[in-house]
């Protein structure tokens, strides 16, 4: 039989002519069947060939949908990179028009603080984020979320945020401290100079202080170190309303981290004698006093003492009294003698005492006050400029720090006085020598020009500066009976009741005019200085509104200042020794006063007086003896540090 054989199909190498339906069915047919290396995820999806043309295969071009080919391994390096480039800045570019449109959202204030952070950022993503993360907090603070530690650092990040716009002096913390970040340390810097400087604690040149912190090398730095700053921040810490904030949202005493900090910083100068080291020293005893510990940190304060006698500052001044090119060396010498002369005098008078640093030797550095035929001056700021409503710092006056010195050597006078005299207190000779103290206190009040008198200009210097003169009138007036006569119808107990009301009347204004938001320990001396007064004649009713407000006064900074609470239990043993009861009114301002968190009280200054004068009979003394001192000091201060 025949075989039939079927038709064979043309050839591949055959020449397809356009005309021929044939061969263009056998074109799209061998097309069809033309194999990729993989299809991308909608083919396979869908389980259908998948041509792989870039960017959008057939099939997804067919179907009108956005084709999503993956990357193959096969691709080049470049287009491989070019590949992840594009994501990525397609990511980045989404973010930064979320970061926009946030600030388009959020509140001026808000917007303002996201617009600072960005000018210090290294990325504007981190910005991007830490603002969402805020507001997430915000919206839902929940302790038990897993994210609660990232939201929490969010929150304390916008404190510190938050201090470093408001603060008047931005420096950087490192690295100087790692205990708080640029913000905390630039507020409580600020805070420092702003109140502490003015004058209590005005032993610092300001100028070069912050030049040599911002300059950021501690090798090369003479007046400017690691001591020093965490000293001062620890100083500051206990009425920063927002340091304290911080301490409370991360439940860190960011006051005692500061305060071992420079402990263990002391510890590694090992007793290297240094202007920085001195001012260290005075910061760290005034500490232990605001903590009710100030027997304790009474070795700090004759450490301060033995130090800077061993500085010859005197000596010192004399080497460049006469060279023009010497003014900053001049003027760091002066502020560090009459500054720390200021403090110590305000000390003594604490503890009954003469201040142990004589009236300084070399000029002051302070600017004097005005004249009367300069006409009336305005109230300055921080840095010199005429104080406003936007000024962040309270107002300043010309001349305050002078005229303080002028105070603290009548103090220094009548200190004196009171221990040559002894033997003869109360005598006419006695008398006249007072009377005649008295005089000059009030012909240099009279001499002031009107910017500088409290009842004209209120500010807190001023407030100060009475607070100062009164204190010398009333150390004058403290070995003499109350009735006795010292102008004609002025008694002793009259004059006490007058310089108290003063002194009370302007803490309460103060407290309405500035608030207790950031303030100075010395504040409270006007209060302090009268309920020591006010509590002996309580026996008389009409001492009782006086005493209850000072009370109030006095408690009201018991928050910040744990010796406040101290000072309120001493002046009640007081009362209780001399058999008087405490005005009914005052009495709440005595209750809850020993917490058990405050047990490590031992103050010495707010002691009643009978053992007070028996603690001061026997107490130390200064005998600066460098050597024994510095190694007593540096051990006990290693040994002493809090964890």
């Amino acid at each position: 039989m025949e075989r039939r054989l079927p038709p064979l199909m043309p050839s591949p190498s055959t020449a397809i002519t356009p005309n021929s339906k044939n061969n263009e069915k056998l074109a799209f047919a061998r097309q069809k069947r033309r194999q990729v290396s993989s299809a991308c995820a909608n083919c396979r999806k869908r389980k259908e060939k998948c041509d792989d043309k870039r960017p959008t295969c057939g099939a997804c071009a067919r179907r009108g949908v956005t084709c999503n080919n993956d990357i193959k391994e096969d691709d080049p390096a470049n287009a491989v990179a070019l590949r992840h480039r594009n994501m990525s800045l397609k990511k980045e570019n989404e973010q930064l028009r979320e970061l926009f449109r946030l600030l388009h959202t959020l509140p001026a204030e808000d917007g303002q603080e996201v617009l600072s952070k960005l000018k210090t950022a290294d990325d504007p993503i981190q910005v991007l984020r830490s603002v969402q993360q805020a507001k997430l907090l915000i919206n839902n603070p929940n302790p038990n979320s897993s994210s609660y530690g990232a939201l929490l650092d969010s929150r304390l990040e916008r404190l510190d945020l938050l201090a470093l716009r408001e603060s008047a002096i931005r420096v950087d913390a490192k690295p100087w401290t790692a205990v708080a970040g640029d913000g905390i340390v630039s507020e409580l810097v600020s805070s420092f100079f702003n109140w502490d400087d003015a004058l209590y604690l005005p032993f610092l040149d300001r100028e070069v202080f912050l030049e040599e912190m911002r300059a950021a090398n501690p090798g090369t730095a003479k007046y400017c170190t690691p001591f020093l700053v965490n000293a001062m921040c620890a100083d500051r810490c206990y009425t920063c309303r927002r340091t304290k904030a911080f301490s409370g949202i991360s439940k860190r005493n960011l006051a005692d981290e500061f305060f071992n900090e420079a402990k263990k910083l002391l510890h590694l100068e090992n007793g290297r004698v240094s202007i920085p080291t001195v001012q260290g020293l005075t910061l760290l005893f005034s500490i232990a006093c605001y903590r009710g510990t100030d027997k304790l940190g009474g070795l700090y304060r004759l450490a301060a003492y033995d130090m800077f006698k061993q500085l010859n500052v005197n000596a010192m001044y004399a080497k460049i009294r006469d060279d023009p090119l010497a003014a900053r060396g001049r003027r760091i010498l002066s502020r560090l003698a009459w500054g720390l002369f200021l403090f110590e005098s305000i000390v003594g008078y604490m503890y009954l005492q003469q201040s142990w640093i004589p009236p300084p030797q070399i000029p002051r550095c302070f600017d004097p006050p005005p004249s009367a035929d300069d006409g009336p001056i305005p109230n300055i700021d921080l840095f010199g400029n005429p104080h406003t409503s936007e000024s962040k710092s309270p107002p300043f006056i010309t001349g305050a720090l002078y005229s303080a010195c002028d105070i603290t050597v009548m103090l220094y006078e009548s200190m004196d006085w009171n221990h040559r005299s002894e033997s003869i207190w109360g005598t006419a000779q006695d008398l006249e020598k007072r009377r005649e103290m008295i005089g000059k206190i009030r012909k240099w009040r009279a001499s002031l020009p009107p910017n500088m008198q409290d009842d004209i200009n209120f500010t807190p210097q001023t407030c100060y500066l009475r607070a100062y003169m009164n204190q010398v009138i009333f150390s004058i007036l403290r070995p003499l009976p109350s009735q006795t006569e010292i102008e004609p119808g002025w008694t002793v107990k009259a004059l006490h009741l007058n310089f108290c009301q003063i002194d009370i009347d302007n803490m309460e204004r103060f407290v309405k005019t500035y608030t207790l938001r950031d303030y100075a320990c010395i504040n409270i001396a006007g209060a302090y200085n009268s309920i020591l007064v006010l509590v002996y004649y309580m026996a008389d009713p009409a001492v009782h509104d006086m005493f209850t407000k000072a009370a109030y006064l006095i408690g009201e900074t018991g928050g910040d200042f744990p010796m406040c609470r101290y000072i309120l239990q001493a002046v009640k043993a007081i009362a209780w020794q001399s058999k008087v009861a405490l005005p009914p009114k005052s009495k709440r301002y005595f209750e809850n006063l020993d917490r058990a968190e405050n047990s490590f009280r031992d103050i010495s200054f707010a002691l009643p007086e009978e053992n007070k004068k028996k603690l001061l009979a026997t107490g130390p003394q200064p005998r600066f003896k460098g050597d024994d001192m510095g190694s007593l000091l540096f051990k006990w201060s290693a040994m002493s540090i809090e964890f």
